[in-house]
């Protein structure tokens, strides 16, 4: 389980065996709080931009917002690389991909268990991210709880314009 924070990070986490993503070979992983995943460093922006990302900072972002674990939420994270969870995320791919003959050999997940967004701790967000790898392939799942609507304040200014 990852701290409670606002806009933290989990320490680095060895993966057991490489995760291959975009062509890049990684063997470890950042859980970052404000709902993504980095591969070589931690990150807090809760500011999301337009993919592709011209940037230097691999990462997968299943709901890349301003959370805030501090008051209610858990983040947990979890490897898996032998047993039923293996099975099933074998099953699951050949089932999607029938012609791949796909076997995993890693499943990593990472779930951020009704979070709440910042500054309104009253919210609850649940939402998962389940990376797996084998020899030549990796695929990344995306899985959604209960999602709260966003409250955002925003000012309007009027302005003498031309339409």
């Amino acid at each position: 389980m990852s701290s409670r924070s606002d806009d933290g990070s989990s320490p680095l986490i060895p993966l057991s065996r490489p995760f291959v993503y975009f062509g890049n070979t990684y063997h470890q992983i950042y859980v970052n709080h404000n709902g993504h995943l980095t591969f070589n460093q931690a990150w807090s922006s809760y500011t999301p931009y337009s993919f592709p990302a011209h940037s230097t900072i691999d990462l997968i972002a299943p709901f890349w917002t301003d959370l805030d674990n501090r008051g209610n939420g858990n983040i947990f994270y979890q490897q898996y690389i032998s047993g039923s969870v293996l099975q099933q995320a074998t099953q699951d791919i050949n089932q999607y991909f029938p012609n791949l003959g796909f076997s995993a050999n890693l499943v990593f997940i990472a779930t951020w268990d009704r979070v709440a967004y910042f500054p309104n701790s009253g919210t609850e967000t649940t939402f998962q991210v389940v990376l797996i790898a084998g020899v030549q392939y990796s695929f990344v799942l995306m899985n959604y709880g209960p999602i709260a609507l966003a409250q955002r304040s925003i000012q309007v200014r009027r302005m003498n314009a031309y339409l």
